[in-house]
């Protein structure tokens, strides 16, 4: 997150905690990815907190470079697929399993097209007007962005419950603050926002939890 390492170490803490918390809850095997992604947010914030102490110390080395291949690890790589995989093993209408399988398959290209990038160009890290700026020389080609928002958004909607909608609005206007207020370093900050919702899914989960024993033994 821009601002500060204080800023994305305390969000780290308390949305891997709130993690942690999520898997205790998590009863069916099924919904574990799911319950696991606050607790991946929190380490990608953490990841931030450093990369901010090595840009305090004016490290340009090696351990400020691996630090940002790791957060673009978590931005091009992890999220694409894991977001709409985790809605697809709950998923359980098939022609909606089908659709998300697109979501996945789709997130996948992406994650493919980031490794791609990585390995050729690397990521690289700058603070600017007091934000975290991520870059690389492949830049953004048009329509990334919709992609990327699809890849990542776009389970949410097509998923069978109703309250996982509203997960995907609030991600949504995540982006929307981010991209209008904070273009500068969109990604850091659309993550920081998506990982404070996804503090969110601790009460899907437990939710599910108690629901779990009683679909599990209806008589």
């Amino acid at each position: 997150m821009c601002f500060s390492a204080s800023v994305s170490f305390t969000t780290g803490l308390v949305i891997a905690t709130v993690g942690v918390l999520a898997l205790r809850q998590a009863r069916r095997p099924e919904i574990r990815l799911l319950a696991a992604i606050p607790l991946l947010f929190g380490v990608q914030q953490l990841t931030e907190g450093f990369i901010w102490l090595a840009l305090d110390r004016a490290d340009t080395g090696p351990a400020l470079h691996g630090l940002a291949q790791f957060y673009a690890f978590f931005v091009g790589m992890v999220w694409p697929v894991l977001i709409p995989l985790s809605l697809l093993l709950l998923e359980p209408h098939a022609m909606r399993r089908r659709l998300i399988g697109m979501v996945v398959a789709l997130g996948g290209a992406m994650a493919v097209y980031t490794l791609v990038v990585m390995a050729l160009y690397g990521f690289s890290v700058h603070v600017e007007h007091q934000c975290l700026v991520y870059q690389n020389p492949a830049g953004i080609w048009p329509g990334m962005e919709m992609v990327y928002l699809l890849a990542t958004c776009g389970a949410f909607f097509i998923a069978s419950d109703h309250r996982l909608h509203w997960l995907g609005v609030a991600n949504l206007v995540g982006f929307g603050i981010a991209a209008s207020f904070f273009s500068l370093n969109l990604p850091s900050v659309w993550c920081f926002c998506a990982a404070v919702i996804s503090s969110l899914l601790y009460w899907y989960v437990r939710d599910d939890a108690r629901v779990a024993p009683v679909a599990a033994n209806p008589g």
